[in-house]
């Protein structure tokens, strides 16, 4: 594992402060602590790069607040500058350590957040087959972090010893406070409130990922993995209920065995929210012995407890997870307490007379939440669907081709397919077959808005018979129109329009043509076919 050492290079530049300065006070300009600190800003940002340099011990003063939404929780609060020196030097580091951490664990980690987390979990839900999921966590996990685990797994990847000093201070500064145990000897307690205190937690957790993953190396040790089959095995002949598990059990003991066998060495999949732990696994028997082997790792490595109220769940049933609840073919609902909270809002709103607009700023909180479930028709029911923008109509207009058996991505740029005479190219490089064609409205939910009629478009079908062209589009990708191939293009042209409605017919398709650039007396251009 690679150590960064010279951090302290990076963090002690006036643009590392201010950006750090910047990242703190979002969504809090208006405090007055803050105001005050931006009217000096740059001796205050100054202050904290010499603090930082000269390595002085911090006074924390820290002010405490209880709050119970959604639980219980003490918050311990800190001045702005603190708040300041964390982010400081924290920005440098914050990617380094990241990197460390296991790629399904999601909370307080950039681009991994909790809507990730039920989409990748819903997608392996589905692929793998899991029937069941163990479900844990720590209890009470910021107040039972020892002190020494933080600071232990740190120094796996960070070496710099200025930027280890303040971070030993940070973790150091609830020892003989209300955050902490009291014990002198074996202290515990990170406070909750600051943004190094998220670091903290996943530095803890960190090596419970990785060896949680890969079943603590189990299968390495051939003693202890016959130990663990046969309790694995007489396990399953303890708890077997149904018709299918006694199918399973007359298969003999050397099935169930070589069973267990393969599930050690696949290891688990793994999804950690901070301090809650997410395992689907397709054997229930197995997941319980799980939790065994992980509560004793808990305590023997990291020293800290397990909560008593973990369980193991039928996914048929749902399993609740950070506001949703998953199921077994991978349908993602939104849990009940967001749907009920959001629910009361919208008929509150409602009641006060609101329009649906008004309604929708003001539970925009959890529409958000909703919109990341599988809740289109929760999100109808209460006329709660965002306005769509021209931009997807358009897209998805265009995305209905009108002619059967042809794909999207048949669809060609119409400017690409003219001939035009003044190029002095061959007539014949743009030839082509007309097989079918349409004239439909154009963008007609946007006419509707407008009440207008809305404007004629035309859709062609064709073989292409010239030679192969090549365009680049809207998103820089190459894209061919090569001979023998079918495709499909629209256009405005109310020339092309004319002819199809009024020079010929289907019945005279297919024919070769070519759609040749031409100009009138007034020398303006229009298209037609030849």
């Amino acid at each position: 594992m690679k150590a960064y050492g010279f951090i302290s290079e990076k963090i002690q530049t006036s643009e590392n402060w201010n950006y750090a300065e910047d990242r703190a006070s979002r969504r809090k300009r208006r405090r007055k602590e803050v105001r005050e600190f931006r009217a000096n800003l740059d001796r205050n940002l100054s202050d904290l790069s010499s603090r930082y340099d000269s390595c002085l011990p911090h006074d924390f003063q820290y002010k405490y607040k209880v709050i119970y939404e959604p639980k219980r929780r003490f918050l311990s609060m800190l001045e702005y500058y603190e708040h300041v020196f964390d982010w400081g030097i924290l920005i440098p580091v914050e990617p380094m350590i990241n990197r460390s951490i296991d790629s399904h664990s999601y909370a307080c980690i950039e681009g991994r957040g909790q809507h990730q987390m039920i989409k990748d979990m819903s997608r392996d839900i589905l692929s793998h087959d899991f029937k069941y999921a163990l479900t844990l966590d720590v209890s009470q996990m910021y107040a039972n972090i020892p002190l020494w685990l933080p600071k232990k797994n740190i120094r796996k990847k960070i070496k710099d010893p200025k930027w280890l000093f303040h971070f030993d201070q940070i973790v150091d500064s609830s020892i003989g406070t209300p955050m902490g145990n009291g014990d002198s000897e074996n202290p515990t307690g990170v406070p909750i409130g600051l943004k190094i205190s998220t670091l903290i937690a996943n530095i803890s957790m960190f090596t419970l990922d990785h060896d949680l993953r890969r079943l603590f190396s189990i299968a390495d040790d051939p003693a202890l993995m016959n130990k663990l089959a046969d309790q694995y095995v007489c396990n399953k002949f303890l708890t077997a209920r149904t018709a299918d598990d006694l199918a399973e059990l007359s298969k003999g003991v050397q099935y169930l065995s070589d069973k267990f066998y393969a599930y050690v060495r696949a290891g688990v999949k793994l999804y950690r929210f901070m301090d809650n732990f997410y395992i689907p696994h397709e054997d229930k028997t197995f997941l319980h012995l799980l939790f065994d082997w992980i509560a004793l790792y808990m305590a023997a490595e990291l020293r800290m407890p397990v909560n008593p109220k973990w369980q193991v769940l039928d996914l048929n049933d749902g399993l609740p997870m950070v506001g949703y609840r998953i199921y077994a073919d991978g349908h993602i609902r939104v849990g009940k307490k967001s749907k009920q909270k959001g629910v009361r809002k919208i008929r509150k709103g409602k009641k006060m007379g609101l329009s649906d607009e008004q309604i929708r700023r003001a539970c925009s909180s959890y529409l958000g939440t909703w919109v990341h479930a599988d809740s289109r028709n929760l999100i109808r029911k209460y006329n709660m669907e965002k306005k769509e923008r021209l931009g997807a109509k358009i897209n998805r207009r265009k995305s209905q081709c009108p002619f059967e058996n042809v794909a999207h991505s048949q669809q060609r740029r119409f400017e690409e397919l003219l001939y035009d005479p003044a190029s002095g190219k061959d007539e014949e490089a743009y030839l082509m077959e007309l097989r079918d064609y349409e004239v439909i409205p154009s963008i007609k939910e946007f006419f509707d808005e407008e009440q207008t009629k809305p404007k004629p478009c035309l859709a062609i079908k064709y073989e292409w018979q010239g030679e192969t062209l090549q365009y680049t589009d809207e998103r820089g990708r190459t894209v061919l129109i090569e001979k023998g191939k079918e495709y499909y293009s629209y256009t405005g042209s109310k020339v092309l329009i004319e002819q199809a409605q009024t020079e010929f017919s289907k019945e005279d398709l297919p024919a070769p043509t070519v759609i040749q650039v031409a100009f009138n007396k007034r020398n303006k251009k229009f298209y037609k076919f030849t």
